[in-house]
């Protein structure tokens, strides 16, 4: 059986396309488009990609959505046409296999910051600390019992880039990241170096005073950036949203909406 994964992300909407037989998993295929999540169509880059898969048979497709309503009736209508399936969205659940949500208003949490804890959680077996580093950088905090302690939300490297270059007169500048943390010596290293050093001062706070004893995962399209800086064992897993999917999809009633 073939199955459609797509995380629809603020900056960045991945997809992969995996098939599933005797109980293992294999990749066939994947792809990423960049689009602002103003943007509510499908955009068309992402079009032209799915329209390749038309002859893959296709029996599920199963979705991270932080876009909004906007772009899940596009994306259904899309599937309904070309793939003639509806879309399973995964949901934000109170208490789902082992993990606990902090939030009292459990549905306010981010579906993919819940997918990225499910997928941390399975995997460590232990406590976990899930780092983010996408549009904004967000840190989730589980302890070894599966209770979600909670978690932090700030500006991502690139949103505090563009933040300086639009709010400023005098600090327009080309963003180039030169990939140090050392004193800049003009305009755009001063801007590139501070942004990474308040992402990692951020992140040696609550390993200092928090998750020095955590299993520490980082996913987003700026872990590979922070992950070259931090200094305590760590790993980078890219696809941790994608992979709580197929976890949040198997309690179809509890976790997933289909349209």
């Amino acid at each position: 059986m073939k199955i459609l994964e797509i995380d629809a992300g603020n900056t960045r909407i991945k997809w992969r396309l995996l098939e599933y037989t005797n109980q293992q998993k294999w990749g066939i295929t994947s792809g990423f488009v960049f689009s602002p999540a103003l943007e509510s169509e499908l955009p068309e880059a992402l079009c032209q990609q799915l329209h390749e898969l038309k002859k893959e048979n296709i029996k599920v497709v199963r979705t991270s959505n932080v876009r909004g309503e906007g772009f899940a009736d596009s994306l259904s209508l899309f599937c309904k046409k070309h793939f003639s399936i509806n879309v399973n969205y995964a949901r934000v659940s109170a208490e789902l296999a082992g993990l606990k949500n902090a939030y009292q208003n459990f549905e306010a949490l981010g579906v993919d910051r819940w997918l990225a804890m499910l997928s941390a959680y399975r995997s460590a077996q232990s406590a976990v600390c899930i780092v983010d580093c996408g549009s904004a950088i967000t840190i989730d905090l589980i302890n070894a019992e599966g209770q979600h302690e909670g978690g932090f939300i700030v500006p991502g490297l690139q949103l505090m880039q563009r933040s300086l270059g639009e709010h400023t007169a005098n600090l327009k500048y080309q963003p180039e990241s030169t990939g140090n943390i050392e004193p800049g010596k003009n305009t755009a290293e001063a801007i590139d170096h501070g942004i990474l050093n308040m992402a990692l001062g951020m992140l040696e706070k609550v390993h200092r005073e928090r998750g020095a004893d955590l299993c520490w995962y980082l996913c987003g399209g700026d872990a590979a950036a922070l992950s070259s800086f931090i200094k305590w064992q760590h790993e980078v897993k890219p696809e941790l949203v994608m992979d709580g999917l197929e976890i949040a999809c198997a309690y179809s009633g509890l976790s997933v909406k289909e349209r």
